[in-house]
């Protein structure tokens, strides 16, 4: 019985090495795009991702409480698309889900995802805000 997981195992093992794993790359680790996030005293940004798939380029992540009790959050976050001189090159204020950030048990993070038409070109910064 041992011989045969461990031959199952090898084969596994052998069967992603050879073929890999179909993975979608965080384009913001891998191409030249900037992260920025507008501060805000009680809110932060993390596990941001910048995809590209099929045609259609989206930014996805979480938004968290930085304290233990949530009051007055705002409602939405504003991903924001700039060229290299700042200038804007599309917008877009999405919710987030769950749509109360309490500060209780499960109600301390919130995931949002906006979508865009087009892929953005590299050197394009990517602005996240949390805004009414």
């Amino acid at each position: 019985m041992n011989h045969i997981l461990k031959a199952l195992m090898a084969t596994t093992v052998c069967t992603l090495f050879f073929t890999g794993c179909a993975t979608t790359q965080n384009l913001l680790s891998i191409e030249n795009y900037i992260k920025e996030t507008v501060p805000h005293r009680q809110t932060y940004f993390r596990q941001i991702w910048a995809v590209e798939d099929d045609g259609e380029f989206r930014v996805s992540g979480r938004l968290r409480l930085k304290g233990p009790m949530g009051a007055n959050i705002p409602d939405y976050v504003e991903v924001a698309l700039l060229d290299k001189d700042g200038a804007v090159i599309e917008k877009q204020t999405v919710s987030y889900y769950p749509r109360v950030l309490t500060g209780r048990r499960r109600h301390q993070e919130a995931r949002f995802s906006a979508h865009f038409s087009e892929t953005p070109p590299p050197g394009t910064t990517i602005r996240l805000s949390n805004v009414n």
